[in-house]
């Protein structure tokens, strides 16, 4: 299988040492001030232990075993997509585990019902942060990966065992096997989202029939949880629709070349780093690269504590302002007036597409929301301005998560 002709993307700046891109001076240095203003790692790359069913793995940091596995993965079937499950130690028991697999292999077995000449490999990460769990982690991808081959036992499997946080480390880690194998398209589910049946089908069913080319994403279906600040960020957000219209990370196919190399350690959001390697304003349909699925359907919680959904909130923000800082300004003033402030009257246009009161009261969110955004920035700028850059991002906590039931079909 192949994909079909490369299309050009879009290449971030680079952060320190800047060079003028035409842009206006004021806009220039205000970029890269804020730009200097947060100095990760440069790479999300890690030691990472690759295990196979009833096989070796990988115990150090040496160099290839990233190919070993490739070609041990090889050896039955030649993949052309490579399928990515995330998740880590803390996020709940074994059992629990367990059962988002089964979720998921049910959804890789109607794939390759559907797509027979689009052979699927499946990486399953687990992330640990102490010695206690890495050897936790490997245990539960042994535990996982006998369970794939019950269930799949023709489908080509790989654990990878990595330190954490992270979800570019994992992505990142796999994403090095796929390219050793061939794929043309390399595909993510996060651990708390539930599928609809067919999803992943429909998902791989467009991204082929485009010529295994951009990104496609699974539309996405709120439900809120029993906390107040979840209802409330739910209705703002359907209001606002907040950068909503391109394919988001928690079920995600994409391009090989897209991620090729890997995310940098500056980009901690997966969707927005691809979202912004594929915008193309000059084109008729500056997302015809970014497409969403009708019926491929992925339900997900909105938010939760109080504290913790500010948190989430202070990282989505520093993500955007990141992004807004290093890419090319023409990408940056579509993504900024067209997908993040859209409709922020009178600074972008008014939105009376579902009539005037709902295009004021989005231009109202959309203002509240770029006050917090202003602030973050703010910070930014001056944290490049006196030399003390942000190091790193912190990772918000997640609640427990919860299985959706029939309240919750009630609470969308």
């Amino acid at each position: 299988m192949r994909p079909g002709p490369p299309v050009r993307l879009n290449e971030p700046l680079p952060p320190f040492g800047r060079k003028r891109s035409g842009e206006p001076l004021p806009t220039h240095l205000i970029r890269t001030v804020m730009a200097r203003g947060f100095r990760p790692p440069a790479s999300w790359s890690v030691p990472v232990r690759h295990v196979l069913p009833d096989g070796p793995s990988g115990e150090a940091p040496l160099p290839g075993h990233a190919r070993a596995a490739a070609d041990a993965l090889r050896a039955d079937v030649r993949p052309a997509l490579a399928l990515i499950a995330p998740t880590y130690v803390s996020r709940g028991p074994l059992g629990d585990q367990e059962k988002r697999l089964d979720a998921l292999l049910e959804q890789v077995a109607g794939l390759t019902e559907a797509q027979p000449d689009a052979p699927v490999v499946l990486f399953v990460g687990m992330q640990w942060s102490s010695p206690e769990e890495e050897d936790e982690s490997v245990r539960r991808l042994r535990a996982l990966l006998g369970r794939v081959r019950v269930r799949l036992p023709r489908l080509a499997v790989c654990g990878l065992s990595l330190p954490g946080p992270g979800k570019p480390r994992t992505l990142n880690a796999a994403v090095e096997v796929a390219e050793l194998l061939g794929c043309v398209g390399v595909g993510w589910v996060d651990d708390d989202v539930v599928l609809e049946p067919g999803c992943l089908a429909a998902l791989a069913r467009d991204f082929l029939a485009g010529g295994c080319r951009g990104a496609v994403g699974a539309t996405k279906v709120p439900h809120t949880k029993a906390f107040a600040t979840s209802r409330l960020l739910a209705r703002a957000k359907e209001i606002a629709a907040p950068a909503t219209a391109y394919p988001h990370g928690c079920c995600i196919l994409v391009a090989t070349d897209v991620l090729s190399g890997g995310m940098p350690g500056r980009y901690i959001s997966d969707d927005g780093y691809v979202c912004f390697r594929l915008l193309d304003p000059e084109a008729p349909d500056p997302l015809g690269r970014l497409r969403l699925v009708p019926d491929a359907l992925c339900h997900y919680h909105v938010a939760g504590p109080a504290g913790e959904t500010r948190r989430r909130i202070r990282r989505l923000l520093l993500n955007h302002l990141v992004d807004l800082a290093d890419w090319p300004l023409p990408v940056v003033r579509h993504y900024f007036r067209h997908l993040l402030f859209s409709g922020m009257w009178p600074l972008t246009g008014f939105d009376a597409a579902d009539g005037r009161r709902r295009g004021v009261q989005k231009a109202a969110i959309k203002w509240l929301y770029f006050a917090w955004f202003a602030g973050i920035g703010t910070e930014l700028f001056l944290r490049g301005l006196t030399g003390r850059p942000l190091y790193r991002v912190e990772w918000a906590p997640y609640s427990a998560l919860a299985p959706f039931t029939p309240a919750d079909q009630e609470r969308r």
